[in-house]
């Protein structure tokens, strides 16, 4: 008879086998994920792993990593637990284990009203849990010859070195209106991963306008995943990586408002968008209220003077009920209150997200039909491709 145990969170005792099952389906060596996902894989976060175990032997993994998204208003912040490291021994697939691991997170999310999750990965594969595109991106292409100028090495630019620069480059960070909130020890993990290199535009004359590019080490084809600073200074890194590194392409994962896509958007051969996440609406009260000072900013800086209120429902899908939360609205606020179970829209959780969140735009006709609902979303928010789980 097979002996089955879990699925239930790993022990410290447990997490280099776990680790073992891990690069052998995503790394390829020996201390890979642990190197190249430092934030996500923690021996001191044991709890942020949920296992199976068959006859002894770890056979199937699911991590929930708890993050803290910044909405772009000061002091706001949303809870958001990113789900990755989806692996099965393939002697033991066909068993149903990942859908038993999923379930046992969104479990332990709803016990903790944790209001969002979100996840990479095949839209199908991920739909039947109530996963949905979310955002959007930009992913800028450039070349040596799609730059505008001749692109040249410059003295200006230097390799990170986390004495020297680990403090100025998390501040830029942290300047940054939709980011995932870290103190300076979670810069210097981010910082520290082994497939991420990271180049830094600075030096005493330059003490005012600093700014940096973090992009993936791998392949002529790479990826900047993280950056931030001054204009002047994206624009000499720009320059000096296209003149240095024996490059096909360069791609930039950019947010569509930031402030230095124009840079990209001067430089690209050409330029996509596409959504940035899934994300699962866990529970709709409490993302709405962490995101009330976002609506309410994005409403008063419309200058509609229009009054009323709109009622927004997800119908659970299991029992039939109705989680609602009732949004009112005038010229000088924007409140977020309990909801009566009489919501103006209910929606399914997916196409909930696509009206919060914007992509897939399947629900455009109901934000068009709303005064409040087509000036306030979607949504905004941004995971920086350096802190994916």
């Amino acid at each position: 008879m097979t002996d089955v145990d879990g699925p239930r969170l790993a022990t410290s005792e447990e997490f280099p086998e776990m680790m073992e099952l891990l690069d052998r389906y995503f790394a390829y060596e020996r201390g890979g994920m642990r190197a190249n996902l430092p934030f996500a894989y923690d021996p001191e976060h044991s709890d942020h792993h949920a296992i199976i175990v068959e006859d002894g032997r770890i056979v199937s993994h699911i991590a929930a990593i708890p993050q803290t998204l910044s909405t772009g208003i000061e002091g706001e912040t949303v809870e958001c637990w990113g789900i990755g490291g989806v692996a099965t021994d393939r002697r033991y697939r066909g068993n149903g284990y990942m859908s038993q691991l999923l379930e046992f997170w969104l479990d332990r999310m709803d016990d903790r009203d944790v209001p969002l999750s979100d996840l990479s990965g095949n839209r199908q594969r991920y739909a039947h849990f109530g996963y949905e595109n979310a955002g959007s991106e930009y992913q800028h292409i450039l070349t040596e010859r799609s730059f505008d100028g001749e692109p040249s090495a410059s003295t200006a630019v230097v390799g990170y070195d986390s004495a020297e620069h680990l403090e100025t480059l998390h501040r830029i960070h942290e300047a940054e209106p939709h980011r995932v909130v870290r103190d300076l020890a979670g810069s210097r993990t981010v910082f520290g991963q082994r497939d991420l290199e990271t180049f830094v535009y600075g030096g005493e004359s330059r003490a005012n306008d600093p700014a940096y590019v973090s992009l993936s080490r791998t392949s002529r084809s790479r990826t900047i995943e993280e950056f931030g600073g001054s204009e002047a200074g994206l624009e000499t890194l720009l320059s000096h990586l296209l003149a240095i590194l024996d490059l096909n392409e360069l791609t930039a994962r950019v947010p569509p408002w930031h402030p230095l896509e124009p840079v990209f958007a001067r430089h690209s051969r050409f330029w996509t968008a596409r959504p940035h996440r899934k994300f699962r609406i866990c529970d709709l009260p409490t993302l709405l209220e962490a995101f009330a000072g976002q609506l309410e900013a994005r409403w008063l800086e419309s200058g509609r003077t229009e009054r009323g209120s709109i009622e927004l429902g997800i119908e659970d899908e299991s029992d039939g009920s109705t989680e609602s939360v009732r949004i009112a609205y005038g010229p000088d606020s924007v409140s977020v209150e309990p909801g009566t179970e009489r919501p103006d829209v209910e929606l399914e959780r997916r196409a909930m997200t696509s009206l919060l969140f914007g992509m897939p735009d399947r629900t455009a006709d109901l934000r068009t039909g709303d005064p409040f609902l087509e000036t306030v979303l979607p949504l905004r928010f941004f995971v920086w491709a350096s802190e994916h789980v």
